[in-house]
């Protein structure tokens, strides 16, 4: 699983080992802001879980109540979690990227039911919380990479692991731009939720100089 070869492994555990030291250095958000880890952790494995079940069951060339469901859910989690849109570009664009008709509806309904949920939620506290300090161009180039990287992906180890990337950055743009208390924790703990993509695109493999990468177990 680690040797020289398996590239994707290596990063996801280097990846993970410098989000850890980044939580574990601000000993004060994990003893104050609990909730604030719990959300984002619940809401991450939620995600992973939501992207393997809509992997392998649910048909991308068919809008239907599941692809609803799906959009609702993503909405519920990014009102629970503070979740961006950009963490669930590539996998979109990689489980309909055949489909462009439905990936349009899809991102159509995640957007629709967000303004729903929100406009219900009024007095309870919510906000694109990872877009504050973040200049246009930080937001423009970080949603442009992903919008490529969903293109290019070609497995689930790859979306999960680009995805936790994206995660990644976002998390140390947002820390590096907020010096505030408040906002300086809410960036230290989004580091959290890059862990389980990482965590989740371990895979056994080999690789063969024809095919790529083949899976021994996944």
């Amino acid at each position: 699983m680690f040797s020289k070869k398996h590239y994707i492994n290596w990063f996801s555990l280097i990846f993970i080992a410098i989000s850890t030291i980044i939580l574990f250095s601000n000993t004060r958000l994990l003893k104050d802001a609990s909730s604030v880890l719990i959300n984002n952790l619940l809401g991450s494995i939620l995600l992973i879980i939501i992207f393997f079940i809509v992997d392998k069951y649910i048909n991308p060339g068919k809008i239907d109540i599941f692809i609803v469901s799906f959009a609702f859910i993503l909405s519920f989690i990014s009102y629970f979690s503070y979740f961006t849109f950009g963490f669930y570009l590539i996998f979109l664009l990689f489980f309909f990227r055949n489909n462009l008709k439905v990936l349009f509806v899809t991102v159509f309904l995640i957007l629709l039911f967000d303004l729903i949920i929100k406009y219900y939620m009024i007095g309870n506290y919510n906000g694109e919380i990872f877009y504050w300090g973040f200049s246009w161009g930080w937001i423009t180039l970080l949603y442009l990479l992903s919008i490529y990287v969903g293109w290019m992906v070609a497995d689930m180890q790859e979306v999960y692991f680009s995805t936790g990337i994206i995660i990644f950055f976002w998390s140390l743009i947002f820390w590096i731009s907020n010096n505030t208390t408040f906002l300086n924790s809410m960036a230290t703990a989004s580091f959290l939720i890059s862990i389980p993509f990482f965590l989740s695109s371990f895979r056994r493999y080999k690789v063969d100089k024809s095919l790529g990468k083949v899976y021994k177990d996944l």
